[in-house]
């Protein structure tokens, strides 16, 4: 997964997107990821990359296929 900064914004816009689209809120999305609700904001403002670790925990919690997160699959 490329670390540019504009791929970080659109993932992170992407996955802002999907959350909003589902209901969830964005404090219950962080500790559904086990991270804090400060990252996640951070994640989704595109100031933090999303680890491939992160983007399978993501898409998981999603119920989507981890494609609809991130654009490079072979290297996540």
């Amino acid at each position: 997964m490329q670390n540019t900064e504009p791929e970080r914004k659109r993932t992170g816009a992407t996955l802002r997107a999907l959350r909003e689209a589902y209901g969830i809120r964005q404090g219950a999305f962080a500790t559904a990821l086990e991270i804090s609700h400060s990252y996640l904001a951070n994640i989704e403002a595109g100031r933090k990359p999303l680890t491939p670790e992160l983007a399978r925990k993501a898409a998981d919690a999603l119920g989507v296929p981890l494609a609809a997160l991130v654009l490079e699959l072979e290297t996540v």
